[in-house]
């Protein structure tokens, strides 16, 4: 019986080690992204810029769409492509977007930047998303 224990024992061990959670540090993204919005004084349209980079190889394609806003405000496009970007590089992309605030008040603006980032003759896609913070006459 003391040989069939430790068998259980040692199978128990090494299951446990088996389904042990291995935790690895998230990938790094290689596209870095801001966006940065305009405080109007009063109601009507302003704009957000949204920029997206590489410090690592090169941007071939990238976008920006709006996922989401409050409801005072109104995206004026819902999404700008390649080459409706103000700053096309290959390892910068800049866009304006363009809102229009019904009312008064603060809220969020959220887009969501996508870009396929090459390394050589190797591409993959990646995307981030961003939060703009409006605030309407105040």
């Amino acid at each position: 019986m003391s040989l069939r224990r430790t068998f259980i024992a040692l199978l128990v061990a090494v299951a446990s080690l088996a389904a042990r959670d291995v935790r690895a540090d998230p990938p790094v993204t290689p596209l870095r992204a801001s966006i940065v919005c305009e405080t109007p004084a009063a109601p009507g349209r302003f704009r957000c810029d949204v920029e997206v980079r590489v410090s690592s190889g090169t941007l071939s394609w990238a976008d920006v769409m709006v996922t989401r806003t409050d409801d005072f405000i109104l995206p004026l496009r819902g999404r700008l492509g390649s080459r409706d970007a103000s700053t096309r590089d290959a390892d910068i992309y800049r866009w304006s977007l363009g809102f229009v605030a019904q009312g008064r008040g603060a809220g969020d603006v959220t887009v969501r930047a996508r870009a396929v980032v090459c390394h050589g003759p190797v591409c993959d896609p990646v995307e981030t998303d961003l939060v703009g913070h409006v605030v309407v006459g105040h």
